[in-house]
């Protein structure tokens, strides 16, 4: 059994690392005295140029063609620098997902070339979660029979109208992927997933929330007042939205354990480094034995959660995929990072509570990941669906 990464795959991580140590992590602070996204917009950018944020577009379209294990070796080592610029990028390949897999050929063809562009950055925003809903929608049990989001058929064209709340990437996006229904009291039969390009008549965005953390990645509301576009924007058929969006969680439920896990080793290393140089009682902090104990814990459930994740995104590429591994490395790894980041703070006393330090800024920025995606407690909830 071999844990390795291949060549290619080792030294596209170690580019990433690259980017991070020298695009993001020098920024890291100043997101959060971004409110217009300029500098987090700069950024995603350079990741544009670098080849990171075209990796996933297939390679007929000048993408990278990667699949699952490079898609999270990258969001996992762009999480070690910020996890809002990790989410961004990780929120708009969830949206490729859905179009990859469904969406007609002429939608491929505009929007692919533009989504591996080296020359400027194109997102996509996931528009699920409505004002008065949230996890629902993310729950197949549900059939999106809580939608508002209306869309009706009128000849050649689809006619949505609604509102969407929280979605990354929600004023800076190309494409936004939009979950609608053409009648909520069909329930799954009446699921839609559509695209809408930026700039549509109509198409509106209400103002960028104040946050916890995750500052670089944007969030608010989304209006869609009489908006148009054509039938063959359509991703998939009315009746297929559910489906097609479980699938795409199936693949993409692992990005959030790999930002999480990029955060935790980030926050684990800041405080061994801490632990290093801190004298207490004569000697180093980290050779106190609950320090010790601390940081053992700290490493041991950032191995396991890699190890989730590296599962899941194995199963997704070589078979059908299987929603519970994702499910496990989601809850498993996000709910040890935020141990992880709490005990980092700990470790480091005031130093770790000081805004001098990204330490706090941590503990706040991963606290969003057990939520998004589907949130930790309806997962646990409704694993057994899944056994």
């Amino acid at each position: 059994m071999d844990f390795s990464y291949t060549k290619e795959q080792k030294m596209f991580e170690d580019a990433v690392k690259e980017f991070a140590k020298k695009e993001i992590i020098p920024v890291c602070l100043d997101f959060e005295d971004d409110p217009d996204g300029k500098l987090a917009h700069s950024v995603i950018t350079k990741a544009a140029q670098a080849e990171i944020l075209g990796l996933v577009v297939p390679e007929q379209y000048g993408g990278g063609g990667g699949r699952g294990i490079e898609a999270n070796i990258a969001l996992e080592t762009l999480a070690y620098g910020d996890v809002g610029i990790s989410c961004a990028i990780g929120a708009s390949w969830w949206g490729q997902t859905a179009l990859l897999m469904k969406g007609a050929q002429e939608l491929k063809d505009e929007w692919f070339p533009k989504l591996a562009s080296k020359d400027e950055a194109h997102l996509i925003c996931m528009a699920l979660t409505e004002p008065s809903g949230g996890t629902d929608v993310e729950d197949p049990a549900m059939g999106f029979k809580t939608l508002q989001t209306i869309a009706t058929i009128e000849g050649d064209e689809v006619v949505l109208n609604g509102r969407k709340m929280w979605p990354s990437n929600f004023d800076v996006a190309s494409l936004y992927v939009v979950g609608c229904t053409v009648d909520p009291e069909k329930g799954e039969e009446g699921s839609l997933l559509l695209a809408v390009p930026a700039g549509t008549k109509g198409l509106s965005t209400g103002k960028n929330e104040r946050k916890m953390g995750h500052h670089a990645d944007r969030n608010g509301e989304i209006i869609f007042d009489n908006v148009r576009v054509p039938k063959q924007n359509m991703i998939g058929k009315v009746g297929e939205g559910v489906k097609i969006l479980d699938r795409t969680l199936i693949y993409n439920r692992v990005g959030p354990a790999s930002m999480a896990i990029g955060a935790a080793r980030r926050a684990y290393d800041l405080a061994l480094e801490f632990a290093k140089s801190r004298i207490v009682g004569g000697y180093p902090l980290y050779k106190h034995e609950l320090a010790s104990a601390m940081l053992f814990d700290m490493q041991t459930k950032i191995h396991i959660s890699r190890l989730l994740w590296q599962r899941a995104a194995w199963v997704n590429m070589t078979t059908k995929g299987n929603i519970h591994y994702a499910h496990m490395a989601k809850v498993f790894a996000t709910d040890s990072a935020m141990e992880i980041a709490t005990n980092a703070v700990e470790l480091m006393g005031s130093y770790g509570y000081s805004k001098e330090y990204p330490t706090e800024k941590i503990m706040r920025d991963v606290k969003i990941i057990q939520i998004y995606i589907g949130s930790n407690e309806m997962i646990r909830a409704h694993a057994w669906r899944y056994m």
